[in-house]
């Protein structure tokens, strides 16, 4: 038996396949897809007349809500 044979028969034995449609989460789709409506959410509160600091305490809760903060 070669050394190739002898580490998959033995190493390998108790090692169950799993399927593959296991889902799969993708965190940083998530981060940019929120990152994109916070650029889009700033520059409307900021038209609509707030200021620099009511836009950053609104965004801000908007972020902490989507990385699950309030959940």
């Amino acid at each position: 038996m070669s050394a190739e044979e002898e580490f998959f028969s033995e190493d390998w034995e108790g090692v169950e396949v799993q399927e593959e449609d296991d889902e799969v989460v993708d965190v940083f789709g998530n981060v940019k897809r929120a990152a994109s409506i916070l650029g889009d959410l700033r520059a409307a509160l900021r038209k609509e007349g707030f200021t620099r600091e009511e836009t950053f305490d609104l965004v801000q809760t908007f972020w902490a809500s989507e990385l699950g903060v309030f959940e």
